[in-house]
C-alpha cells in the first residue's frame, strides 16, 4: 500500500512521523509572539523586495548596454536554481532566522551593484543574489510552516488551515512590493523623461516576435536613476535590520534523512532524492508553472502589451493594479481554503488564467486600449495569488515534516520555470503567440497532474480514516516519511 509524505490525518491535529525523523517542536512562544513573528516576517520580505521587484522591473530598460540587465536576470534565476539544491545544508548550519539575515544583506549587496552598473560589478552581485534566494524562500517556508504548526497546537485547530491563514498574510504583505515598487520607479523616473508614446502598434500584443518597439528615445537622466537605487539600498538595509532585531529564532523543523543526516552532502541529497516522491513528482508542472506565469507577466506582458502601446512610464501604473489586486486575493485565498478547499481555489486561479491566455491571444491592443491593460492586470493578480498561497500552503501540509527538501524542490522548478521563460525571449522566431499557447497547454497539464495528487490524498485518508487508533498507533512505525515514495 502506498503512503502519503507528511499529511496530517488524526483528529487530535497531530503528525504521526516515524520515529527515526524529528517532529515540529512544541512552541515556546505565546499567540501573540507567533503573530507579532508572522508580521515581522512579512515585512522583512516587503522590504526586501520592494527594493529587488522594482530593480527587476527596470533592469533591462536601464542597463541596455550589450544586454547587460537581461544577462543579470539570467543570472539570478539561473544560479536560484543550484541555490535550491543546497539551501537544506545551509538552514542545518545557519538557521531559519540568520538564513534570512544573511540573504536579505546579499539582496542589499545587489542593489548597491547597480550604482556602478559593469559586468564587474553586477554579474558577481547576480551570481550572488541568485544563490541566496534560495535559501531566503526555503528558510521563510520553513519558518512560517513551523510557526503555524505549533499555533495551531497551542490554540488546538487544524493545522492546514492556520498555514494557509499565515501564507496569506504573507504573501498579501509581500504582494504590496508591487504596490510600492512601482510607484517609486514612476514616480522618480518619470519626472526625468520626455514623452516616450510609442510610434508604432502594429506588432504589438500577441504577434510581437522580439522585435524593439519603436517609441521617441527615453531620456532619464543619471541623478534619478541614481537616486532610485539609494531609496531602494536604504529599503533593503531596513529588512536586514528588522530580521536581526526582531525576529525570533525558530528551531528547524527539517527531518533527518538517515543516520548520517549532519553530513553536508546529506543535506544537499536530501533535496534531489525528495525528487523521486511520487506527490512532489506530481507537483512539480505546478511548481514550473508559477515561475512562467510569473515571468510572463513581468517580462512578456510589460514588454509587448504595455510599453508597446502606452510608454514605458506606464508599466508602474498597470503593475500598481497587479500588485493591488494580488494582496486583496491573497488574503481571500488565506481565509477561503477553510470553506471551499484546496481544489476549488486551484480550478478557480486556473480558469482566471486560462480565460486571460484566450483573450491575450485574440486581443490586439492599441493605444485606446488603457483599461483593458488594467483588467488583464487585475485577473493575472487574482490567479497569481491563489498558486503561490496554496503551492505554499500545500508543501507546508503535505511534507511538514521535510519543509526543508521540500520548499527547496519548489523554488527549483519555479525557477525553471522563469529561466524556460526568458530563455525562449531571446530568439526573434518564437512570438508572443507561440508563448501563450505553450503556457496554456502547460497549464492544463499542470492542473491533470495536481488532480491526480489530490486522488492519491484522498483514497490515502480513505484508508487512514478506516483503520482503528490501535492501529494507526501500530502502524506509528511506518507511518509518514519524507523517504517513502507512492
Amino acid at each position: 500500500m502506498s503512503t502519503l509524505d507528511s499529511e496530517y490525518f488524526n483528529n487530535k491535529h497531530q503528525n504521526l512521523f516515524n520515529s527515526k525523523y524529528r517532529r515540529v517542536r512544541s512552541g515556546k512562544f505565546s499567540r501573540n509572539r507567533h503573530w507579532k513573528n508572522l508580521i515581522v516576517l512579512s515585512l522583512t520580505f516587503l522590504f526586501c523586495f520592494t527594493a529587488y521587484g522594482a530593480i527587476q522591473n527596470i533592469q533591462s530598460s536601464v542597463n541596455t548596454s550589450n544586454g547587460l540587465g537581461f544577462l543579470s536576470l539570467t543570472i539570478v534565476y539561473g544560479s536560484l536554481m543550484l541555490s535550491s539544491l543546497l539551501a537544506p545544508a545551509v538552514l542545518k548550519y545557519f538557521g531559519t532566522k540568520w538564513t534570512i539575515v544573511f540573504a536579505t544583506l546579499c539582496y542589499c549587496i545587489y542593489s548597491y551593484a547597480n550604482f556602478f552598473p559593469l559586468y564587474a560589478t553586477l554579474i558577481p552581485s547576480s551570481f550572488l543574489l541568485g544563490f541566496s534566494a534560495a535559501p531566503l524562500w526555503v528558510a521563510q517556508g520553513t519558518y512560517l510552516t513551523t510557526s503555524a504548526i505549533q499555533l495551531a497546537e497551542l490554540i488546538n485547530e487544524v493545522p492546514e488551515f492556520v498555514i494557509s491563514r499565515f501564507n496569506g498574510v504573507l504573501f498579501a504583505l509581500i504582494q504590496t512590493n508591487q504596490i510600492w515598487g512601482n510607484l517609486l520607479s514612476f514616480t522618480i523616473l518619470d519626472a526625468g523623461m520626455e514623452d516616450q508614446r510609442p510610434t508604432n502598434v502594429s506588432s504589438c500584443g500577441s504577434q510581437s516576435c522580439g522585435a524593439p518597439i519603436e517609441s521617441n528615445p527615453p531620456s532619464q537622466g543619471k541623478n534619478e536613476v541614481q537616486l532610485l537605487f539609494c531609496i531602494f539600498s536604504v529599503i533593503g538595509m531596513l529588512a536586514v535590520l528588522l530580521s536581526v532585531c526582531f525576529l525570533d529564532e525558530q528551531p528547524s523543523a527539517t527531518t533527518q534523512i538517515k543516520a548520517d543526516t549532519g553530513s553536508f552532502l546529506s543535506m544537499v541529497l536530501s533535496t534531489v532524492r525528495l525528487m523521486s516522491n511520487f506527490q512532489l513528482f506530481l507537483l512539480i508542472p505546478v511548481f514550473v508553472y508559477t515561475g512562467t506565469e510569473q515571468a510572463f507577466m513581468f517580462g512578456d506582458f510589460t514588454k509587448s502589451y504595455i510599453t508597446c502601446t502606452q510608454g514605458i512610464s506606464a508599466v508602474g501604473l498597470v503593475m500598481i493594479a497587479y500588485g493591488v489586486s494580488a494582496v486583496i486575493s491573497s488574503l481571500i485565498c488565506g481565509q477561503l481554503e477553510k470553506i471551499t478547499g484546496r481544489i476549488f481555489l486551484f480550478c478557480l486561479g486556473s480558469v482566471v488564467h486560462a480565460g486571460l491566455l484566450v483573450y491575450l491571444y485574440v486581443w490586439k491592443p492599441n493605444q485606446q486600449a488603457e483599461w483593458q491593460l488594467y483588467l488583464v492586470a487585475v485577473g493575472w493578480g487574482v490567479g497569481d495569488a491563489v498558486f503561490q498561497t496554496q503551492c505554499a500552503s500545500i508543501i507546508g501540509v503535505f511534507f511538514a515534516g521535510c519543509q526543508e527538501p521540500a520548499f527547496s524542490n519548489y523554488r527549483f522548478w519555479q525557477s525553471a520555470g522563469y529561466c524556460i521563460s526568458f530563455v525562449l525571449s531571446i530568439p526573434d522566431g518564437i512570438c508572443i503567440f507561440h508563448k501563450i499557447i505553450g503556457i496554456g497547454i502547460w497549464l492544463l497539464f499542470s492542473m491533470i497532474t495536481y488532480f491526480v495528487c489530490e486522488y492519491k490524498i484522498s483514497s490515502y485518508r480513505c484508508f487512514v480514516t478506516g483503520m482503528s487508533s490501535t492501529r494507526v498507533d501500530r502502524q506509528q512505525q511506518q507511518a509518514v516519511t519524507c523517504n517513502t515514495v507512492l
